[in-house]
C-alpha cells in the first residue's frame, strides 16, 4: 500500500513539473507565425476594401458627370428665330474643355423650355461645371426663345443656374468634335471655327476621375454622344 502511495505522489510530482524551455519556444514560434499570418491578411483585406472602394467612388463621380452631359448634349437643338431667317445654329461655342449650345430639356415644368447649356472643364481646379440660361419668351411666344450670345468661350449674362457634375478630375480635355463624315473639327489647343459649328454632328466625351493623373485607382470614361435634332442641312 505503501509503495503505491509514494508512485502516486511522485506521479503528481512530474505532472507539476511544466513544460519544458525547448516547448516553449515551440509554443511561442507557432503563435508569432499565426499572428503574422492573421495580421497579413488583415492588411490586404483592408488595402483590397479601400482600392475597391475608390474606384467605386472614382466610378460613380465618372459616370454621374458623362450621363448628365450626354443626356444635354444629345438634346442639341437649332434655335428658331420668329423673323423667318435661318435658325442659330445649336453650338454657340465649342473647345477641347468647354462646349455652349442650345437643347429643348424640361427643367420644372411639363413643357420642353429651351436652354442654353455650357459645360466647361477647369483642368486647373479638376472641376467641371454645368451653367444654364434659360431663354426668354420672344414678343409672349413660347414657340421663340431668345438667348444672350457671345462667339468666346464666357457669356456676361446672369445664369439661371450653375452646378458641379464632377470634381477630382484630371483630365486635361474633354470634348472632341466631328462632322457627319466623322471628320474632325477643331483641336486640343484651338476650338471650332466659327464656319464650322453648324456641321458638328458628334461629340465624344472622355472623362478622367482620381486623386492624380498617375492615381492607380483613377477611372477613365469615353462616351460618343451623337446630335439627332439638328437638322442635317449644313455639312
Amino acid at each position: 500500500m505503501n509503495v503505491r502511495i509514494r508512485q502516486f505522489f511522485e506521479r503528481l510530482r512530474r505532472e507539476e513539473a511544466g513544460i519544458t524551455l525547448a516547448e516553449l519556444i515551440v509554443a511561442m514560434s507557432l503563435s508569432v507565425l499565426i499572428l503574422t499570418v492573421a495580421g497579413s491578411f488583415l492588411v490586404s483585406s483592408q488595402k483590397a476594401a479601400k482600392v475597391a472602394g475608390a474606384v467605386s467612388a472614382n466610378t460613380r463621380v465618372a459616370a454621374t458627370a458623362m450621363n448628365e452631359i450626354g443626356r444635354n448634349l444629345r438634346a442639341a437643338t437649332d434655335n428658331p428665330v420668329p423673323t423667318g431667317d435661318d435658325s442659330q445654329f445649336a453650338f454657340q461655342y465649342a473647345s477641347a474643355t468647354s462646349v455652349r449650345f442650345f437643347a429643348y430639356v424640361n427643367l420644372d415644368s411639363s413643357l420642353s423650355q429651351a436652354v442654353e447649356v455650357q459645360v466647361t472643364l477647369d483642368p486647373a481646379r479638376k472641376v467641371i461645371t454645368e451653367t444654364k440660361w434659360t431663354g426668354t419668351a420672344v414678343a409672349g411666344n413660347s414657340s421663340y426663345y431668345a438667348f444672350p450670345l457671345a462667339t468666346g468661350p464666357a457669356l456676361s449674362a446672369t445664369p439661371t443656374s450653375t452646378r458641379t457634375l464632377a470634381t477630382s478630375v484630371t483630365s486635361t480635355t474633354l470634348f472632341t468634335y466631328s462632322n457627319g463624315d466623322d471628320g474632325v473639327l477643331g483641336s486640343p489647343t484651338a476650338p471650332v471655327g466659327q464656319a464650322d459649328l453648324a456641321n458638328i454632328r458628334k461629340v465624344g466625351l472622355s472623362v478622367a476621375v482620381g486623386r492624380s493623373a498617375d492615381d492607380p485607382n483613377a477611372v477613365s470614361l469615353q462616351n460618343t454622344a451623337s446630335m439627332p435634332n439638328i437638322v442635317m442641312g449644313a455639312s
